[in-house]
């Protein structure tokens, strides 16, 4: 199994574009994303990081999360939701090696923009 499927799965809830589509992956949770107004967010997250405004940034970064974090499953379903996810995950490394690598950079844009933005993120809570 690959260690890389396995950390998405275990990351906290958020919105990854895949193709012209978006998902919320994470830690129980795997859920096609069609909200235009809940999308339109991650526009005004790449225009923050870009102009470098660490406050819209970090407002925008936990706007997402918390987003994401709405399509979390129930539960009992654990094991269907992580299976769809690991096979939705294989289908791209197989099938669309762009995708999959796109998959990857943002995972690991996400990644740092956590570490980056976590104390700032606390303090919105």
């Amino acid at each position: 199994m690959s260690s890389f499927k396995e950390s998405l799965y275990e990351k906290k809830s958020f919105i990854f574009q895949i193709g012209e589509e978006y998902y919320a992956i994470g830690a129980n949770t795997f859920a096609k994303v069609t909200d235009l107004q809940e999308l339109d967010n991650m526009e005004l997250l790449q225009n923050a990081f870009e102009k470098g405004n660490d406050r819209q940034t970090a407002k925008y970064l936990e706007k997402i999360m918390r987003i994401a974090n709405a399509y979390r499953g129930d539960a009992k379903e654990h094991y269907k939701i992580q299976q769809r996810l690991f096979q939705f995950v294989d289908g791209l490394e197989l099938h669309d090696e762009a995708a999959f690598h796109a998959l990857q950079e943002q995972v690991f844009w996400f990644d740092e923009l956590r570490g980056k933005y976590q104390q700032q993120i606390k303090e919105i809570k």
